[in-house]
């Protein structure tokens, strides 16, 4: 997906350690973004090598930006009866 946003808030960069299967230690990186697509809000995240090359860098509240991502669909919940769908961010440039 590709779309004209504007930027209504973005998020410090973070990292969170967790323990592969395999027993070695790794890192989740992530930088949130709240953007206005129309009169759509919608948040996404820019997570691993992204968020970690983009850590410093600073955006913008209400300037024009072009973002690219995919949106994932996944079940949750004791019968999988719940739904969330998340929005991830493959790219986010200024016009």
């Amino acid at each position: 997906m590709e779309a004209l946003v504007l930027i209504k808030e973005v998020g410090a960069y973070s990292e969170r350690q967790y323990q592969r299967q395999d027993g070695t230690t790794e890192y989740f990186k992530w930088r949130g973004v709240v953007m206005k697509h129309g009169g759509d809000e919608v948040y996404g995240e820019m997570t691993g090598d992204l968020a970690s090359k983009n850590r410093d860098t600073q955006y913008y509240q209400n300037q024009p930006y072009v973002v690219k991502g995919f949106w994932k669909h996944r079940t949750w919940g004791d019968s999988n009866d719940r739904h969330e769908n998340a929005f991830y961010i493959t790219d986010l440039q200024t016009l």
